[in-house]
């Protein structure tokens, strides 16, 4: 009995020395004078282990922005007849006109996909029974040279597309990569700037990076709506300004210092 319980207590305290390990505590944290704003970071030192280290923590922000170029436009046709084979077979041959109308302007086949192909029926709720058949057809047209947007607008509703669901302007991932890029670069410098700041207003010699922080956000994709309308009937030129869309990154640097 006497063994089994010494066996027992040497693999608990086995067990204790294995699993702990020292976790890294605040021991200080040192203020600022007066004129530098807490905004900018602070100065701590810390014990990781047995080992003191010295840091200032920082944050950094970054953006960099450029004209979308690239644009998605939501273009379709909606028909509608008592019957529902009849029905189908004008909204497929609109729709190939449409097609077809969108391709005369520039646009490769492989950027025009189908988003959506509907049948449903009309229901007249006052006599209770079906009067007719809808049938919708969508599709996507993505569209990097933004001089046709207006045209291939134009194009699609005097071929009898009319139901445009809307456009939305965005970044080719070449140029967001770009974009990314060039914050993470200004991220980094905004950061360091203030680390020199915080040094030279209190007397330390910067010495290294501790550990560096990210995160990046990506433009939101802006998005111009438009309701269904017969647009075969306007003359004028359909206008389309893209906007200006940005990649934002933020960082947080440890420097080390003496």
């Amino acid at each position: 009995m006497i063994s089994v319980f010494a066996i027992c207590l040497s693999i608990i305290v086995a067990a204790a020395i294995f699993t702990y390990k020292p976790e890294m505590t605040e021991q200080d944290t040192l203020k600022f004078p007066v004129g530098i704003p807490p905004s900018l970071g602070y100065a701590t030192s810390v014990t990781l282990g047995e080992e003191q280290i010295n840091a200032i923590v920082v944050s950094g922000q970054g953006s960099s922005s450029e004209q979308a170029n690239k644009a998605t436009l939501r273009v379709g046709v909606d028909s509608d007849d008592e019957d529902a084979s009849t029905a189908i077979e004008s909204n497929a041959a609109a729709m190939n006109a449409v097609i077809d109308a969108i391709k005369a302007q520039g646009i490769g086949e492989d950027a025009i996909s189908t988003i959506n192909y509907n049948v449903r029926h009309i229901y007249d709720w006052e006599i209770k029974r079906v009067i007719g058949y809808m049938v919708n057809n969508m599709v996507k047209v993505e569209i990097e040279d933004l001089a046709l947007v207006g045209d291939v607008i134009d194009a699609a509703a005097g071929a009898g597309a009319n139901n445009i669901q809307g456009i939305s302007f965005e970044l080719t991932d070449e140029l967001a990569q770009e974009l990314q890029n060039d914050a993470y670069v200004l991220a980094l410098q905004d950061a360091r700037g203030k680390a020199d700041l915080i040094a030279k207003t209190l007397g330390l010699e910067i010495t290294g990076v501790q550990y560096v922080s990210e995160s990046s956000y990506y433009p939101y994709t802006t998005r111009t709506t438009y309701a269904e309308a017969d647009y075969g009937d306007s003359s004028a030129p359909t206008p389309i300004i893209e906007g200006t869309l940005s990649v934002s990154v933020n960082v947080q640097v440890a420097f080390t210092f003496e």
